[in-house]
């Protein structure tokens, strides 16, 4: 399972990323820590995914985890949530790197720095997965709120071409490598996109 998703992520999504791609806001305009704020991000989140993966639907959900169980900034997390949630299914685990550049002052070269991390990989049908569960979570981290899920969770349909990937209370990224797949989010939930991204996004997809 995972030598297969891996193995697609570098074929189709370099880094996870993609050109064709909308980006949403989800928190604003209200203030951090507030319930108002929180239950927007819910139901937002909510329904872009909806919209984007169905019940039956297989996908693969791909999580980068640092292993950090206290945090500097949020203070205690719980870093076991996402596995709880998951636990009733097969979950494969490979061991990756970020590489990282930096200048040694005394050398005067620039290094390589590699960041090891962990990815933990689950394959189901859709509707055996706590998906609302999951975006609250990651929902609930920067905003100090208990269950927190602080590791990247990304959402992946091979069937589809579609990457799904909630990066925190401000925001969601749905990636493809087609216009026509993500289109009609882009008209549905056009006053939902983030502004500071607009014009770039427009390029891509207005004249569809």
């Amino acid at each position: 399972m995972k030598e297969k998703i891996l193995k697609y992520i570098d074929n189709n999504f370099p880094n996870l990323t993609s050109d064709v791609h909308l980006r949403f806001e989800l928190g604003e305009p209200y203030e951090n820590g507030t319930n108002e704020r929180i239950n927007q991000v819910v139901t937002r989140v909510t329904t872009l995914f909806e919209e984007v993966f169905k019940p039956d639907d297989f996908i693969y959900v791909y999580i980068k985890d640092w292993e950090v169980t206290e945090d500097i900034m949020f203070g205690k997390t719980t870093p076991e949530y996402v596995y709880d949630l998951l636990s009733n299914l097969n979950i494969e685990e490979e061991i990756l790197f970020d590489i990282d550049e930096d200048y040694d002052d005394i050398t005067g070269q620039t290094i390589e720095i590699k960041n090891e991390y962990k990815v933990k990989i689950v394959y189901s049908q859709l509707k055996s997965i706590t998906y609302k569960e999951i975006l609250e979570g990651i929902g609930n981290y920067e905003q100090g709120r208990e269950p927190s899920i602080g590791q990247s969770v990304y959402f992946i349909s091979t069937e589809k071409g579609i990457i799904f990937h909630m990066y925190d209370d401000r925001g969601c990224l749905i990636h493809s490598n087609e216009v026509e797949k993500l289109v009609h989010l882009y008209h549905k939930y056009n006053n939902w996109l983030v502004d500071y991204w607009r014009d770039y996004i427009d390029s891509i997809f207005k004249k569809s």
